[in-house]
């Protein structure tokens, strides 16, 4: 995604967004950032059947199951970062 905004409204937008971030998983965000990062010099098909170790480990965290479960419940997640 992406979002261009006159320059008054920069420093709001970017908050927004941070904020929006922030409500996520950090080991959502830590896997995302990994993939993002490392996915940058390899070639799309390659990047994108790479199992990085962040994902992994989100697959395997408490977090993995709170996200869906939080959202069924119409509840905010409680995010352990395990």
């Amino acid at each position: 995604m992406n979002e261009v905004v006159p320059l008054k409204d920069l420093m709001s937008t970017a908050e927004r967004w941070a904020n929006d971030i922030l409500r996520c998983s950090p080991l959502s965000i830590r896997a995302s950032k990994e993939a993002a990062m490392k996915g940058l010099d390899m070639p799309l098909e390659q990047a994108l059947s790479t199992n990085f170790w962040g994902a992994q480990l989100l697959r395997q965290s408490e977090d993995y199951i709170e996200g869906p479960k939080a959202f069924a419940e119409k509840r905010p997640p409680q995010w352990k970062g395990r």
